[in-house]
């Protein structure tokens, strides 16, 4: 019986890192421009309109942010289980290719084509270590087989 336990968590603390970096800035820059737009033409619309807009800032935030640390994957001996609203465990038999979007980047999206569809791992650490990890489980699961 093949265990459930994880070999590796796949985590995504190197984009949350950068995340801390990047937001502060990000905001920065949305201030200057509300301070601008507020004295070039102080009305009702730009008001309206830079309180939708920083809301959407928020919302994007807060949303890679609850992706980060509430979307789990884990390699285990029976293949990558991956949960998030639902939970899947994909065969490493089933996955035909494996690509990188940025290889050589501290964190990077790693995309799975398998017999059944298209997966994306978005903002994984060592994209490229776990992509090694998978190709030798598929290949020491296809040798067994």
């Amino acid at each position: 019986m093949m265990s459930k336990e994880p070999i590796i968590s796949i985590s995504r603390e190197k984009h949350l890192d950068h995340m801390v970096k990047v937001v502060p800035f990000i905001v920065f820059c949305y201030a200057i421009q509300c301070f601008l737009i507020l004295k070039m033409s102080p009305t009702e619309f730009s008001t309206i309109t830079l309180s939708i807009l920083g809301g959407f800032i928020a919302v994007m935030i807060a949303g890679f942010i609850f992706y980060d640390l509430k979307h789990k994957a884990d390699l285990n001996e029976s293949g990558l289980s991956v949960s998030f609203i639902s939970q899947k465990t994909i065969s490493y038999q089933d996955i035909l290719v494996m690509e990188i979007k940025d290889p050589g980047q501290t964190f990077s999206n790693l995309t799975l084509v398998t017999i059944n569809g298209k997966y994306t791992l978005y903002f994984i650490d060592h994209a490229e270590e776990i992509k090694a990890l998978i190709e030798s489980k598929r290949h020491s699961e296809l040798k067994a087989a």
